[in-house]
């Protein structure tokens, strides 16, 4: 099952540099037209900077398309230190835009890279990367006995996740199940007679170090 990473939640970052104040923006984009709002968003609310660098990463059937931009700083200083921040992680499906206040004080080539690849991969640890797979909703039924060996036999964020639990006399659950489970967790299901649904396919997230 081929699985991505990418990130949990919208990032930020912020770092000051001789006087200069660098500021990230990190946010999971599905396509180019997502990583595109998140870069012009970013530049009308920090109209008055000197500068708007950026860099995208975006997965797509069969292919992979990889953009960036120095936002007027010198050739090479700024797009690809944020792209090389990206892959580092190796993050996909992501965009990050960094905007600079410039403060007075040139860094050199240098200096810019470091502080825009540094910036941008802050950014994007803030984001909480996260593994997304290929996943099933699945509804269940089953006693608090058989819950807790489908809890010890599977281990929650790894295998399943679940998304909605009602505890009464018997454990009724709605569960995100990774697809590449699916026939284990139907086995133990079926072995033990407790009726279960399948439903729609989904992403399913465990977040990564």
């Amino acid at each position: 099952m081929d699985c991505t990473k990418s990130l949990l939640e919208t990032g930020s970052s912020e770092i000051n540099i001789k006087k200069s104040k660098f500021i990230g923006f990190s946010k999971r984009c599905e396509n180019e037209d997502e990583a595109k709002s998140l870069i012009k968003a970013v530049s009308q609310d920090h109209a008055g900077a000197d500068h708007c660098c950026w860099a995208y990463r975006i997965s797509l059937p069969g292919r992979e398309v990889a953009n960036y931009s120095d936002g007027g700083e010198p050739h090479g200083s700024a797009g690809q230190p944020i792209l090389g921040s990206i892959c580092r992680l190796e993050l996909t499906d992501v965009a990050v835009a960094v905007i600079r206040y410039f403060g007075g004080v040139k860094l050199g080539i240098r200096g810019l890279i470091d502080a825009y690849g540094e910036t941008a991969l802050k950014a994007l640890r803030s984001g909480k990367p996260a593994l997304f797979c290929p996943g099933v909703e699945l509804a269940a039924e089953m006693s608090y006995s058989q819950w807790n060996d489908f809890s010890r036999l599977f281990v929650e964020g790894r295998d399943f996740s679940v998304r909605n639990v009602d505890y009464s006399d018997r454990v009724i659950s709605t569960l995100a199940v990774r697809k590449e489970n699916i026939d284990r967790v139907g086995y133990f299901f079926e072995e033990r007679r407790i009726l279960f649904e399948m439903g729609e396919e989904l992403s399913f997230v465990s977040p990564v170090e």
